[in-house]
């Protein structure tokens, strides 16, 4: 029998006018400032090219911005890569716990849409009054757990249609909006999600001290080196601001944040000098470099809380590097 799906999303589109005007009553308005200060001591070698040495790294990077959320829960993560699966998981769960029911008639049903929309035009209120009514009574015999997925959907069509059109409501429908709820252990909206403003008070500070102790052949034999890289510096950057996320789960604190287009790098001075030769020097922007610590943190950045600190020892070739890590992420 060939399915009519039209008519379910169009009503479940409408659906999500109510359904925000249910939900944006009691919500409040949230923001939280997220700090960030990670620091990395290494000493081990490393290799450029013909270089080779052994490195002696200590560098800082510092971060705090704030982030705000329209206080409105979402069912879904679109910071957390396992998120589809489980939902995906959850809806099939509900599915087969579903008592057999009459398949609706789904002409019926977007001609009744149809009809909605012709009738009620531009007129929200019209919209959400007419399309709360026509959503409850549409399915009869359809389930608490169906009907719990199918205002899951219209909670997050409602939250992605509040995003400024273009690539950021692009972006919010291509993460999940209007994909089906998570794990029920919980509430079926459990998630908070926080973007930075236009100006989000970005706030960073870095400090970079490295020595590279190293050789290379040449026509002439080995030439030893040394290379050095120092700076320190602190700014504010509203520009990378809008491409700040994070999303709260409100059942146990976690926090998954993504960074976007913030800068890790530091105004410096590198020099280089080799036996018998002029020495080299640049001044200029220094990207911070994590080598064996980079898959730690980014792992790590998606596993917060309120509040915290860890650290790890890597090893790093015959050496070592040591990297710790504070966080906070707490109203403002």
């Amino acid at each position: 029998m060939p399915s009519h799906p039209t008519a379910p999303r169009l009503l479940l589109a409408l659906a999500a006018f109510s359904l925000l005007a249910d939900t944006t009553q009691a919500q409040t308005a949230q923001q939280r400032r997220l700090v960030l200060d990670v620091e990395l001591l290494r000493q081990g070698p490393v290799q450029a090219g013909a270089d080779r040495g052994e490195q002696t790294l200590s560098q800082r990077w510092q971060f705090s911005a704030l982030l705000q959320s329209d206080g409105t829960p979402i069912p879904y993560n679109p910071l957390d890569p396992e998120d589809h699966r489980r939902q995906a998981e959850a809806a099939q769960r509900v599915a087969a716990a579903a008592p057999a029911a009459p398949m609706p008639d789904w002409r019926a049903m977007q001609a009744k849409a149809q009809a909605l929309q012709a009738r009620c035009g531009q007129d929200s209120a019209c919209l959400m009054r007419e399309a709360s009514a026509l959503s409850a009574g549409a399915m009869p015999g359809v389930n608490r757990g169906s009907q719990g997925v199918m205002q899951g959907y219209g909670q997050a069509v409602a939250a992605c249609e509040r995003q400024p059109a273009g690539k950021a409501r692009d972006a919010c429908r291509a993460a999940g909006g209007g994909a089906d709820a998570p794990d029920d252990s919980g509430p079926a909206t459990p998630y908070l999600l926080f973007t930075g403003p236009m100006a989000c008070n970005l706030q960073l500070s870095a400090k970079l001290d490295e020595r590279v102790q190293g050789r290379f052949n040449d026509v002439q034999g080995v030439v030893p080196f040394t290379e050095t890289a120092q700076g320190s510096e602190t700014r504010r950057d509203d520009a990378p601001c809008p491409t700040l996320q994070a999303v709260l789960d409100t059942r146990n604190g976690r926090v998954w944040t993504a960074l976007g287009l913030v800068p890790q790098d530091v105004q410096g001075v590198q020099t280089r000098e080799e036996a018998n030769r002029r020495k080299q020097r640049h001044e200029g922007r220094i990207g911070l470099q994590w080598r064996e610590a980079q898959p730690w943190l980014q792992q790590r950045l998606v596993q917060l809380s309120s509040g915290g600190q860890d650290q790890a020892r890597l090893p790093a070739g015959t050496g070592q590097a040591e990297i710790k890590m504070k966080w906070s992420f707490r109203p403002a």
